[in-house]
């Protein structure tokens, strides 16, 4: 067998390629989650003191191993009409097991 510097090009590519999506797969980066968004909104909500106007949820990885986090943020627009926030909060929710890990206020 060859050593993997006699390889080509493209086999070390093909090589790399293959134990990023392995190691991604199966370290959860690309596995599905337990907490689906609705289900993440509905847990921040109860985290708030305010009815928001504006509801925002993303999917992220955080931390190292990376573990799913859904970052929910709630809004509402400043009503003086120069653009900016009234109040703002955001919620991180563990996107496997619906704990909360963080809450920001910005009033």
């Amino acid at each position: 067998m060859k050593s993997i510097r006699q390889w080509s090009m493209p086999a070390k590519m093909f090589t790399g390629l293959a134990i990023v999506v392995i190691v991604g797969y199966l370290g959860g980066c690309l596995g599905r989650t337990d907490i689906a968004g609705d289900e993440a909104v509905r847990i921040a909500r109860a985290q708030i003191d305010f009815e928001p106007e504006q509801t925002n949820a993303e999917l992220g990885r955080q931390g190292f191993p990376p573990r799913p986090v859904w970052a929910i943020t709630f809004w509402i627009e400043a009503k003086d009409g120069e653009g900016g926030f009234e109040r703002r909060t955001a919620v991180e929710v563990h996107a496997d097991t619906g704990d909360v890990l963080a809450i920001r206020n910005d009033p």
